[in-house]
């Protein structure tokens, strides 16, 4: 084994979850957070997703290796071990003392997406019992023009706002109006939502801003109805408006990770009023595509 490969378990404290500036182990932090943040996705928590990377990397270990390695509490740490025995990613050894293995990553993505898979078709399997049910619960709440309220939902990791954003569309009658930068459109046209958008009846403009080009994956848009705004002081900028009676807000948008994308959606009549009055005037000083 190379020297640039020997790493101690005491080192790994130093390694690549909190790598110091210099180290091997630094230049590799990116590559472990691009396979953490992916294990997140699929529902793991950060220190299930720690817990499967040392076990993936370092090979099998005993509870006590990973407790004193990760410095994860002793509790937590045989919590999270029969966890991802459960969830299927991690196997035990018929040992002693009891060692624990991590499977494969692509064994393990393929388990995690098809349980996922499962508790959807499960859910929607029981969807009419369940609604029955629930109409059967009667309701005590009795909303007047005097009790109603403005409303606000918060909504965080992408698959979370872009169906938030598919059930706007789909539910549109008037007009949707998106001002986004240029990498929430590219991350709208692989999520097929421009395609919702574009396929709606009620469809009107896109702004996209700041843009001193138009992106190559607008072509199936109307040019007429997109326009780039070059002057745009920032990229942080994104919402989608809807018949002037909702808004999504973006609070964190492409400019972070999938998971950590962060958006409001509000039925309010100020904050809609105020985002379509900067969306008009946006829209008069935009440029026209060619």
């Amino acid at each position: 084994m190379t020297a640039s490969k020997s790493v101690s378990v005491e080192n790994f404290r130093l390694g690549i979850f909190n790598p110091e500036p210099g180290t091997s182990f630094y230049e590799q932090r990116s590559q472990v957070d691009k396979v953490k943040n992916e294990l997140l996705k699929f529902g793991l928590s950060p220190n299930q997703a720690k817990v499967y990377i040392y076990l993936g990397k370092y090979g099998a270990k005993t509870a006590p290796e990973v407790c004193k390695s990760l410095e994860i509490a002793r509790t937590e740490t045989y919590q999270i071990l029969n966890n991802l025995q459960n969830l299927g990613v991690v196997t035990s050894e018929c040992c002693q003392p009891t060692k624990f293995e991590a499977l494969p990553l692509s064994k393990v993505i393929r388990t995690l997406a098809n349980s996922e898979k499962e508790r959807v078709d499960i859910l929607l399997k029981n969807e009419k019992e369940l609604v029955e049910t629930w109409n059967k619960i009667p309701s005590f709440a009795v909303e007047t023009n005097e009790t109603k309220m403005d409303k606000l939902q918060m909504l965080q990791g992408a698959p979370a706002i872009n169906n938030k954003i598919k059930e706007i569309i789909s539910r549109a009658r008037e007009e949707v109006l998106l001002f986004c930068a240029p990498k929430d459109f590219s991350r709208f046209y692989h999520a097929d939502l421009v395609e919702l958008l574009v396929k709606s009846p009620a469809f009107e403009r896109i702004i996209i801003s700041p843009s001193h080009t138009m992106p190559e994956i607008t072509e199936e848009v109307n040019r007429e109805r997109i326009r780039i705004l070059p002057t745009g002081k920032k990229d942080t900028l994104c919402f989608v408006i809807k018949d002037c009676s909702e808004v999504l807000l973006f609070l964190r948008n492409s400019n972070h990770i999938a998971h950590n994308v962060f958006a409001i959606w509000s039925d309010s009549s100020s904050i809609i009023d105020t985002l379509r009055t900067l969306f008009d005037y946006s829209w008069e000083n935009s440029e026209i595509p060619y």
